[in-house]
């Protein structure tokens, strides 16, 4: 028997009402007893969330109910497909990522002018992905820039946070503060009903887009004199060879002069075709007058950059090694890590690593690095990170990767001790400089003198010449 036979007889069978009824049923069966208008508001939501992929599939299962036996028991709805769950997969089927032939028009119509660009710099749009913590390296950074600009020159700042539809002014404003109060002023711009309506931004002097998904904002705002990109890190190296370093990748391809984080990078970057210029992070030097290991009997202090959420920091090397060192030298050291939130024992170094977690300030961040005689971080990608030069200023001496575009600062056996990525080859390196203090001592000397001699004042006031195109003039 058809299904249309089906209807008709059940509808001779049990009348209107009855079958009414029993295809309201239906209908709560695949909808998970919502009402029409909460299983509306859920569909949108599993498309916004999970990928249109998981609701078509949440579609074709309701509409099997359907033809069940009214008295089958209601089933539970299948789970997305694995491969729906990623951002990956949201990406490409977001609109946001899928510049277009206009788009990439309007953008290029405002690239190709940079020449052009006003020496005089007022007013700047900052595109900039939500944040809570404005003490991160990148982050506090791009801050640091916004400030002095104002400070220095007098320029007006409007910072466009387009990626969380939940940010609230307040709590933005309240990370800003935080870091840099004289930018408590500061027009901050977030989604209005779930958009952002970039061609109605105001105009400014200037754009500058930060991490990479910020990109694409900035792309499609070309109320502007000038774009530029703030690059810390070569974001394509994020990701595995695939559909996020394919579309991170593209945005150097977009023409935004750069503004890059370290001459390695710098070197990177331009190899797009772009024009840029490179700055040096600095900082400030701790005063460390002798080390707590200096007392007898006392140990030798490793600190660790412990991010094993982030794959360019390598975290399964350096806890590896931790579990080889503790066990070369017990009770001689002590190796503490910070950056991230992780339980020891879940990971399998209860007794080898104390983790003190992500550090609430800077003055928390350069109380450990006094205390510590040597630092290990990695960094895997084409930037050196903030915690060499930090490790330094604080007299610690540092073990670091081998990696071809950090070796314009991070020369082995001068400021640092180089190591292949290999367990052994790690602990071997720390291992040196536990059994060495004058080892230790000279690295971390040179190393100091050679990092707190890079002045912010004299990085930005370089970058603000690229900017404006005045060379000093």
């Amino acid at each position: 028997m058809g299904k249309s036979a089906r209807i008709r007889d059940a509808s001779r069978r049990v009348g209107l009402r009855g079958f009414v009824n029993d295809l309201r049923w239906r209908y709560r069966t695949a909808s998970g007893q919502r009402s029409i208008l909460d299983s509306t508001r859920a569909a949108v939501r599993l498309g916004q969330t999970e990928g249109w992929g998981a609701l078509r599939s949440r579609v074709r299962w309701g509409a099997g109910q359907f033809s069940r036996p009214a008295d089958s028991p209601i089933e539970p709805p299948p789970p997305p497909h694995p491969w729906t769950i990623t951002f990956a997969h949201d990406a490409a089927y977001n609109p946001f990522f899928a510049l277009d032939a206009e788009d990439l028009a309007a953008n290029r119509s405002v690239t190709e002018a940079f020449d052009e660009r006003p020496a005089r710099v007022r007013t700047a749009t900052w595109f900039l992905t939500y944040f809570n913590h404005a003490f991160f390296g990148g982050v506090h950074t791009i801050l640091r820039f916004m400030d002095w600009m104002t400070r220095e020159h007098g320029v007006e700042h409007r910072l466009v946070v387009f990626d969380r539809l939940d940010a609230t002014d307040a709590e933005i404003r309240g990370a800003v503060r935080a870091a840099f109060p004289a930018l408590e002023s500061i027009d901050i711009v977030l989604p209005v009903e779930g958009r952002l309506r970039y061609e109605e931004l105001p105009h400014t002097d200037i754009a500058v887009c930060t991490m990479w998904i910020s990109a694409y904002a900035m792309a499609r705002f070309n109320d502007t004199a000038a774009k530029f990109y703030m690059v810390q890190d070569f974001e394509p190296a994020f990701y595995a060879a695939g559909t996020l370093s394919a579309l991170a990748e593209a945005t150097y391809r977009l023409g935004f002069a750069g503004i890059v984080n370290t001459p390695g990078l710098d070197a990177a970057y331009s190899e797009y075709g772009n024009p840029s210029v490179a700055f040096v992070p600095a900082v400030d030097p701790v005063a460390v007058p002798e080390k707590p290991s200096a007392a007898a009997g006392k140990p030798v202090q490793i600190v660790l950059y412990g991010r094993p959420s982030t794959d360019r920091n390598a975290f399964e090397l350096i806890a590896a090694a931790s579990v080889e060192l503790k066990r070369r030298h017990g009770e001689a050291i002590r190796i503490v890590s910070a950056g991230e939130e992780w339980e020891p024992a879940d990971l399998g170094l209860e007794g080898a690593v104390e983790n003190l977690g992500l550090l609430p300030s800077l003055d928390d961040v350069k109380a450990l690095y006094a205390e510590s005689d040597i630092g290990v971080c990695f960094m895997l990608s084409k930037h050196p990170s903030y915690q060499p030069f930090e490790y330094l200023a604080a007299g610690v001496a540092p073990v670091v990767n081998r990696n071809a575009a950090t070796a314009w600062m991070l020369e082995d056996e001068k400021n640092c001790l180089v190591t292949e990525p290999f367990t052994s080859s790690i602990a071997d390196a720390v291992s040196r400089l536990v059994d060495d203090a004058d080892l230790r001592r000279s690295i971390a000397d040179r190393g100091r003198e050679q990092v707190t001699a890079t002045a912010w004042d004299e990085e930005l006031e370089r970058v603000w010449e690229f900017v404006t195109g005045t060379n000093g003039e």
